[in-house]
């Protein structure tokens, strides 16, 4: 509780402080000491609360206006900033955590509560459209291997005789010496940056295809865990409804045993020496490993 003592005193002091002399640097010193906190802590909350001191004071709007005025920057990063480390403080009820910052703002707690909850469930909306997304990296227009692109000339009729009915015994070898001595007739082609772009193309195509992968096995993970989750809640049906029978037969059980006794209190006092023997050898326990009682009655009824 010691962030949120020292922010309420430090409001309260720069509400009501009217000493021209007042000096801001030993009044946060003093007062991150008197709190057990880090130095420099305060700064960041006494800039905001003196910059929100100052302009309500000059504010003339009524206070429903104050409460519910248009959010800066700078209040939604005290808000953040305020809620991260009151939680660092081991305070997790984030309805209190509002309802202080509330406070410290001057505003409605409706409003606090709006703003937080908008902007947290925009956050992980982006988070989530970042997270399904596709990214594909390609070459840029400098990174391109053509430097110049010309009209050839006849004389490079190499190039179609070689490539327009290949051989179908022709191998990787023959297919690569076949390029290199292509592109060596084409002017503007450099080979060096041609393969290094192929090189390139062909990483893009493995990252491409593992992330696709991994995309893919998380989410079987995410489908199996779904499962399991459903497993387990199915199971704790089963056993709640499990509990419930033996509870309601348990019940009922008890209620034989009380007529029982009920219908042996009214016997005579010969009568009851007479039947207490044979009694007591048809009452039944019948409980468990774990000690539960799973029946309390008798084999048959004492006739009443």
């Amino acid at each position: 509780m010691s962030l949120k003592s020292a922010l309420f005193e430090m409001k309260e002091v720069l509400t009501n402080q009217k000493n021209d002399k007042f000096l801001e640097e030993d009044f946060i010193s003093e007062l991150e000491k008197k709190y057990g906190l880090s130095e420099n802590t305060l700064v960041f909350y006494y800039n905001n609360l003196m910059f929100l001191s100052m302009k309500s004071s000059s504010d003339h709007l009524s206070e429903a206006k104050k409460v519910n005025r248009k959010w800066t920057k700078n209040e939604i990063d005290f808000m953040f900033q305020y809620i991260k480390e009151r939680q660092e403080e081991s305070v997790n009820n984030i309805t209190e955590l509002l309802k202080e910052v509330a406070l410290l703002l001057n505003r409605g707690y409706q409003s606090v509560n709006y703003k937080y909850y908008s902007l947290v469930k925009e956050k992980e909306e982006q988070q989530k459209e970042n997270h399904n997304g596709y990214h594909f990296t390609t070459l840029t227009e400098k990174e391109v291997p053509v430097i110049s692109t010309e009209v050839l000339p006849e004389s490079h009729s190499v190039f179609s005789n070689q490539t327009t009915q290949p051989s179908s015994s022709m191998n990787l070898l023959d297919i690569l010496s076949g390029l290199i001595t292509n592109v060596e007739q084409i002017p503007g082609i450099q080979l060096n940056e041609l393969l290094g772009s192929l090189y390139q193309l062909t990483n893009m195509a493995l990252q491409n295809r593992d992330a696709a992968q991994q995309l893919k096995k998380m989410k079987a993970e995410n489908q199996r865990e779904k499962e399991a989750l459903k497993e387990q809640l199915k199971q704790k049906e089963q056993q709640l409804l499990l509990e419930k029978k033996r509870n309601d037969e348990l019940q009922q059980e008890i209620v034989k045993l009380a007529k029982e006794i009920s219908a042996f209190n009214q016997l005579g006092d010969a009568a009851k020496i007479q039947n207490l023997k044979s009694y007591n050898q048809r009452l039944n326990y019948l409980i468990d490993g774990s000690g539960v009682v799973l029946k309390v009655g008798t084999d048959k009824a004492t006739g009443s």
